[in-house]
């Protein structure tokens, strides 16, 4: 009866969720980006308090990977590791397209699935998944026009999420495209987590990095 703590910090906001067994027990929801570090350790501390439960009784930690915000991203990672590396448990790396996409995945739909992370003017980080979650396409850095989807959109019915879509949705009209409205949270990993910790696909806790897609690009000042 594993008991995994899951951190997203990856895109807007932060959310924590506490399962066991791939069973949802209490979560933690902050829309508010820019107090993420301090939110992120208190609501820790709170989740597991409220289900009167030992930091010590946690037997992993599942912290989405990337794409996302880059500072998002570190921000989640460091706190997943420092929680790994203190309690000497496992490190599970979930990348936040999958996540989002397991997110819209509707039983009986084989719409093949393409979560969309708003990476600035009409780029997006994305994905395509069929119904299984295996990989149609990889992820990867793309700037929208409407015509992006045009080959897999003529043979199959695509579902769109995330807050990039709604560039998409600017641009893009095919009878074989829907929106979905959902924002993805840390409880959405909950089932994939679980399945990483049964086939003991850990990451490698010194050497994870985030999954940026693009490297990270400042301007000089």
């Amino acid at each position: 009866m594993a008991l995994i703590l899951h951190i997203d910090t990856s895109v807007e906001g932060a959310s924590v969720c506490l399962a066991r067994d791939s069973v949802v027990l209490r979560s933690a929801l902050n829309n508010r980006q820019k107090d993420q570090p301090g939110w992120l350790h208190t609501s820790i501390r709170q989740l597991m308090a409220d289900m009167d439960l030992g930091m010590n009784e946690l037997e992993a930690v599942a912290v989405a990977i990337g794409p996302g915000s880059y500072t998002g991203l570190r921000v989640g990672l460091s706190a997943a590791k420092g929680l790994c590396f203190a309690l000497n448990i496992p490190l599970i790396a979930i990348n936040t397209l999958e996540m989002m996409a397991f997110g819209i995945r509707e039983k009986g739909n084989d719409a093949l699935l393409c979560p969309m992370i708003d990476a600035r003017r009409m780029e997006v980080f994305t994905a395509v998944y069929n119904s299984e979650l295996k990989e149609v396409m990889s992820p990867c850095a793309m700037i929208l026009d409407g015509t992006n989807f045009a080959q897999l959109l003529a043979g199959s019915k695509v579902i769109f999420s995330g807050n990039g879509s709604t560039k998409l949705k600017q641009v893009l009209s095919h009878p074989n495209a829907s929106f979905s409205e959902k924002t993805a949270t840390a409880e959405d990993m909950v089932h994939l987590a679980g399945q990483y910790f049964v086939e003991k696909r850990f990451a490698n806790l010194a050497y994870t990095e985030p999954l940026y897609v693009k490297e990270f690009y400042s301007p000089a000042h």
